[in-house]
């Protein structure tokens, strides 16, 4: 395999994307993050979320922006996406997914070559680039190397790296890779272990007043801060619930992904 596998996409990335709405508030902090998207679940034929709810399936953002937008069907779900339906950006993440699990050594040497394009570029715009390798996946990147038997992280130390997880035995974590537990129907115990062990938890609440009163009254015993100023995990107060609003498939949860 090539990189003519891994065609050109925004900005000459070939694995990355270089940040969404929500991610470009990061910005204003001085942070630009990029980030890699990967079929979530098993859509690719491969399980990149081994811990996924029925609620996440459902609420996940991969059908979020342009993801769940197709000429002549209107708008995705995350069920048109299971039963087949694909717009392009659908494709090239299944694409990628089965590259990474079918050619990783391939895979792992692009994305360390989009890191270094996604470095340099952000530093000739006065920002610091940050990255999200989970962007749609729960994948332990901690473990996955190159063919010379580093990560990632070996290759960028001094760069910051964050992701979600529900994967609450995540240990010996790289020292700039931050993570935190994602709340969702059915793994609370496994949230309240993680809080338990100093992770943060990220919370999806119904709306924008649902999160105001959990900020005020706390959430699972502990103090809770709004999570959607912006992506930032790793600028969180420590020890916290992380809260974020509904959007997109989520608003039409009934799983109990969504906190009420």
């Amino acid at each position: 395999m090539t990189t003519n596998a891994f065609p050109k996409g925004s900005r000459g990335f070939r694995l990355l994307t270089p940040g969404n709405p929500k991610t470009e508030k990061g910005k204003g902090r001085g942070y630009w993050t990029f980030i890699l998207h990967l079929a979530p679940a098993s859509l690719s034929g491969f399980n990149t979320c081994p811990m996924a709810t029925a609620g996440c399936k459902a609420a996940c953002l991969n059908t979020a922006g342009r993801g769940g937008i197709m000429a002549g069907h209107g708008i995705l779900t995350a069920a048109d996406v299971a039963n087949g339906l694909r717009n392009s950006i659908q494709a090239a993440r299944i694409r990628k997914t089965k590259a990474f699990f079918t050619a990783r050594h391939e895979f792992m040497a692009v994305l360390v070559a989009d890191i270094s394009k996604a470095i340099k570029l952000a530093e000739r715009n006065g920002y610091r680039a940050v990255f999200r390798l989970n962007g749609t996946s729960d994948i332990r990147f901690e473990t996955i190397r190159d063919a010379n038997g580093r990560t990632v992280f070996d290759h960028f130390p001094t760069s910051q790296f964050y992701d979600y997880t529900k994967l609450a035995n995540r240990r010996g974590l790289p020292s700039n890779y931050a993570l935190t537990f994602s709340l969702a129907d059915g793994n609370e115990a496994a949230a309240r272990l993680a809080l338990s062990n100093g992770m943060n938890v990220a919370a999806v609440f119904a709306d924008k007043a649902r999160v105001a009163r959990a900020e005020s009254e706390g959430y699972l015993g502990y103090p809770v801060a709004n999570g959607d100023e912006t992506d930032l995990r790793f600028l969180d107060p420590a020890n916290h619930v992380i809260a974020l609003y509904a959007k997109g498939n989520a608003k039409r949860d009934t799983s109990g992904f969504v906190v009420r």
